[in-house]
């Protein structure tokens, strides 16, 4: 997920941010019942699937949970205006929570640029890991407090693909000059390479294949990826590198969690929990499911040759120095990650592999 992809959502919610911000909540309100409702603004459109499935998930668990004492209205961007402004949004008081990624926030917040993906990095239970085990979220609240918000995990998109290819790449002087839809960090990456990272709305990514305006193009992964029908214009899907996940989060206005009864706390905690363990399993379902369609369709999957691998392995390397050396407490974030990377990398290595292996 990258800064393309904010374009996209915005194209989504154009011509009614006006009227909607006029009627978003200013405050959490008890009903007739005596249970409070609160508004959740969302990052994704009612079209997006997985993603906008999993921000349902989360209201409708808390709902359940609470046996309806505290009620949560998505509201889409569509709505309200500003797909990726949801952290101000959050901060303002103009809605209680919110349904985002942290990436989409990294120029205010340089710090939380690396609780959503970093290329090469943590797989989805390892990203859960560093969060709750590893100190991942106190460095996560850090960066927040100033802004007034608290964030946690509240879903995962699980392994993202490495990006649609007109020509398969065979060798790393393959990726220069190549217009390569994607950017953010792992534009950056690939800009060190001497790719041109181009940001385009995913609605125009299949049109901007067929006029020739792109040779290849970062999405999400099978399921959401069959939908836009790239497939049409491109056959080489190369194997993850840049996302091996995106976690989703919820942002929560601090004064109005700190106003909630405990009890509610933790079912916001426990319902973001559920939904991301949720989220996981749906992806990896329907993303299998679509890989078997794609490939009947001639869609080749195949891994990165490993000079390009290596290639990128680098220049992520120089990437993420240079952002340790921006800022002090990013320098924290991308140390603690590191650790944490290199403590799962090792399990992994003597459980994870070998297990694979046996099949």
């Amino acid at each position: 997920m990258d800064t393309t992809k904010r374009h996209w959502l915005a194209k989504t919610s154009a011509g009614l941010a006006a009227t909607a911000l006029g009627g978003c909540a200013q405050t959490a309100v008890p009903n007739a019942a005596g249970s409070t409702k609160w508004r959740m603004a969302t990052s994704w459109p009612t079209s997006l699937p997985l993603l906008h499935e999993c921000a349902l998930d989360f209201a409708q668990t808390v709902g359940r949970l609470t046996n309806g004492a505290l009620q949560i209205d998505v509201v889409d961007p569509s709505q309200h205006g500003k797909p990726v402004g949801v952290l101000d949004l959050v901060a303002s008081g103009e809605f209680e929570l919110g349904h985002t990624t942290a990436q989409y926030y990294a120029a205010a917040v340089p710090a939380i640029d690396f609780f959503t993906a970093v290329p090469f990095g943590l797989l989805p239970t390892e990203q859960h890991a560093w969060l709750n085990e590893g100190g991942g979220q106190a460095l996560f609240d850090e960066a927040l407090a100033l802004k007034g918000v608290l964030a946690m995990p509240a879903g995962s998109t699980g392994v993202q693909m490495g990006g649609w290819f007109i020509r398969e790449i065979r060798q790393v002087q393959d990726l220069q000059g190549l217009r390569i839809r994607i950017s953010g960090f792992p534009g950056k990456v690939l800009a060190r390479l001497g790719a041109k990272p181009i940001g385009l709305p995913l609605g125009q990514i299949a049109k901007a294949f067929a006029d020739g305006a792109i040779d290849a193009a970062d999405i999400v992964g099978p399921a959401i990826d069959e939908t836009m029908g790239v497939q049409t214009h491109s056959k080489f899907c190369h194997a993850p590198w840049h996302e091996l996940d995106v976690v989703l989060h919820l942002m929560v206005n601090r004064a109005r969690w700190g106003a909630l009864p405990e009890a509610h706390r933790q079912v916001l905690r426990e319902a973001g929990a559920a939904c991301s363990l949720r989220s996981m399993a749906r992806a990896q379902h329907r993303n299998a499911l679509a890989m078997i369609r794609l490939r009947a369709a001639g869609v080749v999957f195949k891994p990165l040759p490993e000079a390009v691998i290596s290639a990128l392995k680098e220049a992520t390397r120089a990437e993420l120095d240079a952002a340790a050396r921006a800022d002090a407490l990013t320098g924290r974030v991308v140390a603690s990650l590191r650790a944490e990377l290199a403590l799962l990398s090792n399990y992994a290595g003597a459980s994870d592999q070998p297990a694979l292996a046996l099949r």
